[in-house]
Order: C-alpha cells, then sequence, then structure tokens
C-alpha cells in the first residue's frame, strides 16, 4: 500500500474515530428525551395528604423570607435504564444531587430546608432533573428580596 493510500485510510480512521463518537451521543440524547416525559412541574411550600400543593407562588416564583421549605412536585412517565438526577443549586453552585428512579409513571416529590430547621437563606435556587447530561427538566425561585 502507497504513503498516500495510508494517509488517506489513517485520515478516515481518525474522522471515524471523532464522528462516531458524537453521532452515538445524539443518538442517545434523543432516545432519552423521547423516553422520558416531565409535566406539570409545581413549586409550593409543602404538600396536603392528597399530594395537592400549599402554598404555591405566583408566576414570579418568589417566596417570602422565613420559609423553611420547598417543595417540587411533577408527574413523570420514563424508562428507569438511564440515569438521572435531581439536583439543587442555591446562586449557581450545587448544594444537593441524589439519583432518582423515573421508570414506569406517577408523581415525585422533592422537599428543600434546612438540618436545623431555620429559614432557608435569601436568594436565587433552582431545581433540575438531569438525564445523561441532559436537561429534562428546571425550575428556578427566589426566597426573599434578591
Amino acid at each position: 500500500m502507497s504513503n498516500a493510500a495510508k494517509s488517506s485510510l489513517t485520515i478516515i480512521f481518525i474522522v471515524a474515530f471523532i464522528l462516531v463518537p458524537s453521532f452515538v451521543a445524539t443518538v442517545r440524547s434523543t432516545m432519552v428525551c423521547s423516553a422520558t416525559k416531565i409535566t406539570d412541574i409545581v413549586v409550593c411550600e409543602d404538600l396536603d395528604s392528597n399530594l395537592t400543593p400549599v402554598g404555591t407562588v405566583s408566576d414570579s416564583l418568589k417566596f417570602p423570607y422565613g420559609i423553611t421549605q420547598v417543595c417540587v412536585v411533577f408527574a413523570y412517565q420514563g424508562k428507569g435504564y438511564f440515569e438521572t438526577y435531581a439536583e439543587w443549586f442555591y446562586e449557581g453552585e450545587l448544594i444537593h444531587s441524589e439519583t432518582v428512579d423515573l421508570s414506569g409513571e406517577g408523581k415525585k416529590v422533592f422537599y428543600l430546608l434546612r438540618d436545623d430547621g431555620a429559614p432557608l437563606k435569601k436568594g436565587l435556587y433552582q431545581f433540575s432533573i438531569i438525564c445523561m447530561g441532559e436537561q429534562l427538566a428546571n425550575i428556578s425561585f427566589t426566597v426573599g428580596e434578591v
């Protein structure tokens, strides 16, 4: 085989090596988005015994300072074989992450509260559901005047 032919094969291999993982990642992301659905996401202070939100915030998603917890509830339909996380952020910094199983369908509930029972700090909070690196849900809210 000539040097030019070897060089062409090397270039083709390098291009294939670079493009194949990108294609697989794109297909995987498409599978994740189509396999897992999150709907009816609500941010509130609590839920009653029927999982009805109590103390929901207005469209501005602002809670008054002094609240001691925030609740996020949502409906889901999904496949359980994807690595999925629920993540809480405060002022852009990750403060809590946990794995979540979204197989089947139902409702999931997550609470944010401090261990000592003190009011939540004033500032910007964010709740996200991340599946295989893709953001499936994201909601931001503030506590107190920011």
